[in-house]
């Protein structure tokens, strides 16, 4: 049974208009609800942020079903299971998948992306939210099935500090790709991106002259880009791969994630002119290749070729603070929130 008798809850109190705030979540006390057939209590353990989150707030949702007014926040998230009606979880596992701002939340073993039973592990359990979560899985498949970066390829990374960028920037350096650039906002965070990535070197969006940056460093072109930003980056890019060049859409940090609708780059002529493969990725497609990823992944951290690096924060307090922080410029790495211990 559970140890407590209240759900705590954070709940969306209004749709935000621009930057996400804090104010946009209201805290709640409700009771523990009570699995029905086929779902799982979970006690909630951690909480990931990821930039996309805003976009679940938005009315149209993006690429899930929107947030409503009075629900709690959906995170992806690590708990335990206190209850199950599943034959597939038994007390006590620890699973990952979609959770939400509470304490305890009815989950399900299917959906887009069902819950994952976490084996026994000698690593931290958070890192099943960043390296071995979507981050690390996003830019595992990213990297090997999206960009099929291969030897002696050059590769550029936007936003080379996040939890997916700075491991696509180490996973193109393992498949041997001969220069690897990442981008990054601030001496300080391009600092990080080459000293605990292994980037070959790291440009700084906020003084840089990004198109200058890329004659000089990439004069024959690049072959592969990994793209967090989109906006007048994704632009400029675009002027700077080689015919039959591979760019991967994994996100678009620059739009805020305020609105589903944005705007293209207006050099889209040049995918024609040189061919480019443009694709995106998301890891719903990826659901049955899932435990690949973790394996190479794991075997690459076993090697000392992964850098992992996470932010945890303590306190279900702390939870709708930690969310704009996804756009004014948190640490790098992964940003958790610890909610509490596993039993």
């Amino acid at each position: 049974m559970p140890p407590s008798t209240v759900n705590r809850q954070w709940l969306l109190e209004r749709r935000p208009v621009g930057a996400v705030a804090a104010e946009d979540f209201r805290f709640n006390e409700a009771d523990i609800p009570v699995p029905t057939d086929g779902e799982v209590l979970v006690r909630s353990l951690y909480f990931g942020y990821d930039a996309s989150q805003r976009i679940w707030l938005t009315d149209d949702g993006g690429y899930m079903e929107p947030i409503r007014i009075g629900e709690p926040m959906r995170t992806m998230g690590i708990g335990q299971v206190v209850a199950s009606r599943d034959p597939g979880y038994q007390v006590g596992d620890l699973v990952e998948g979609f959770l939400s701002w509470q304490d305890y939340v009815l989950a399900r073993g299917d959906g887009p992306m069902p819950l994952r039973v976490l084996p026994p592990a000698d690593h931290p359990l958070s890192w099943h939210l960043g390296v071995f979560g979507v981050g690390g899985l996003t830019a595992y498949f990213g990297i090997t099935d999206g960009l099929q970066v291969k030897p002696g390829d050059t590769v550029v990374v936007s936003a080379a500090t996040g939890a997916t960028g700075s491991l696509a920037v180490q996973i193109a350096k393992a498949l041997g790709a001969k220069r690897v650039i990442g981008t990054a906002g601030g001496e300080e965070k391009c600092r990080w991106v080459v000293e605990k990535t292994g980037c070959d070197v790291a440009i700084d969006y906020k003084t840089d002259n990004l198109d200058a940056r890329l004659r000089e460093l990439c004069p024959d072109g690049v072959d592969a880009y990994f793209d967090n930003v989109g906006g007048d980056m994704l632009d400029t890019m675009l002027l700077h791969m080689n015919p039959l060049g591979r760019v991967l859409i994994c996100g678009a940090m620059s739009s805020g994630y305020c609105d589903v609708k944005m705007q293209g780059p207006s050099n889209y002529m040049r995918i024609c002119t040189y061919q480019l493969t443009v694709r995106g990725i998301l890891l719903f497609f990826y659901r049955d290749r899932l435990a690949e990823g973790a394996a190479q992944l794991g075997e690459w951290v076993r090697e000392g070729r992964l850098h992992v690096e996470e932010h945890v924060v303590e306190g279900f307090e702390h939870a709708p603070a930690l969310l704009p922080t996804m756009f004014t410029g948190k640490q790098p790495g992964k940003l958790i929130l610890k909610v509490a211990d596993p039993d």
